[in-house]
């Protein structure tokens, strides 16, 4: 008996010792790990389950509870950007990440992905400007997740991800720092909208004047209200678009892919901004503002707005580059939870990135 109790002692010894290394090691190669395990109950849900309702396209639970990744690290602050004499005043130059988030009415939860990423680089002193839109699939890594067991994912949860695991500046912070990790670009501001937003924007301005370069046929396109689908169809050529109608055709996909979608959001893009420059539009400004102010996100300051809305007329049509990153730059990939994704080909995007450095010098 005494041989058999010294047995079980020396067994339940050496199986504490294995349990002990084995928690060791795993916490070597997978940091981070308990906490994701910690994450089990309904508002805390795991990294891999929200990483895999996110690839999938569902929408993220309301009720997730935000897990700070860091309790020490602080916010980010903004950095005041150096000045210049001029008519406008304002920064020497400027990079503003324009977003368009996927959520309706007054949904202001931020919880969702930024399925619009369009960079625009201004330069006050030459009146030059360049616009950069990054498709929302790009499969990249991101910064600050790693103890919430992420290292990669699609661009467009960068800001997601920042709001839901309380990364220090939350969203916008996640967001510029992923830019500059993948990119080496430095995002000085942004601006976020969801779709009340945009519609509300385009409205206060009497609407766009788009020349719509092929036509559109979407049978399935999502209804504004439910889940139900409506069919799209917009013929080729001049077109004035309400905000509605601006909306569903910078989101339209299905009659061809995301890279003409990147295409169809700078038209629309470009067409605000021909809409803002014309005096007409000046009685529409108070709106205009209001309805950005209501309905959005950004971390521009005042005096920084007021020097956009000069400079901006003043920047010529043809002095805007157009560039994006598109198909050809691109390796298509399943993810392992089965997300439709696009590596980047980082030797055909660099030369993209110094044209959109430079085009404005």
């Amino acid at each position: 008996m005494r041989q058999l109790r010294l047995s079980l002692a020396v067994g339940g010894l050496l199986g504490l010792g294995c349990l002990c290394l084995a928690f060791g090691a795993l916490s070597l190669v997978r940091p981070g790990w308990l906490r994701a395990v910690y994450l089990s109950d309904p508002t805390r849900v795991p990294a891999a389950t929200l990483v895999a309702i996110v690839d999938a396209g569902g929408e993220v639970p309301a009720d997730i509870t935000p897990h700070p990744t860091s309790e020490t690290t602080p916010a980010p602050t903004d950095v005041p950007l150096p000045t210049v004499s001029g008519p406008c005043g304002g920064p020497a130059e400027m990079t503003i990440a324009l977003l368009g988030m996927d959520t309706r009415g007054n949904d202001y939860d931020y919880r969702a992905r930024t399925d619009a990423i369009t960079l625009v680089h201004i330069n006050f002193v030459t009146g030059r400007a360049a616009m950069f839109s990054i498709p929302r699939d790009l499969y990249v890594p991101l910064p600050n997740l790693l103890e919430a067991g992420i290292d990669q994912s699609r661009i467009n949860t960068a800001y997601l991800y920042g709001e839901i695991y309380g990364v220090p500046g939350g969203g916008p912070a996640e967001f510029k720092q992923a830019i500059e990790l993948n990119f080496g670009l430095r995002v000085d501001r942004y601006v976020l909208i969801n779709f009340a937003a945009f519609k509300a924007t385009v409205d206060a301005v009497g609407g766009l004047d788009i020349d719509v370069p092929k036509a559109i046929y979407d049978e399935d396109f999502p209804a504004d209200e439910g889940d139900g689908t409506i069919v799209l169809d917009i013929p080729a050529g001049p077109a004035h678009m309400d905000g509605a109608q601006a909306l569903r055709y910078a989101r339209t996909r299905h009659q061809d892919d995301d890279y003409h979608r990147i295409q169809r959001q700078q038209l629309v893009m470009l067409a605000l901004r021909d809409k803002l420059a014309q005096p007409s539009v000046i009685p529409q400004i108070p709106g205009l503002i209001a309805a950005v102010q209501s309905a959005g996100r950004t971390d521009l300051a005042p005096e920084e707005i007021a020097a956009l809305a000069c400079v901006g007329p003043r920047i010529d049509r043809a002095a805007i580059t157009t560039l994006q990153i598109d198909g050809t730059m691109i390796i298509p990939w399943t993810t392992p939870t089965g997300g439709h994704v696009s590596i980047p080909d980082r030797d055909l995007i660099a030369p993209v990135v110094q044209e959109f450095l430079h085009s404005t010098d």
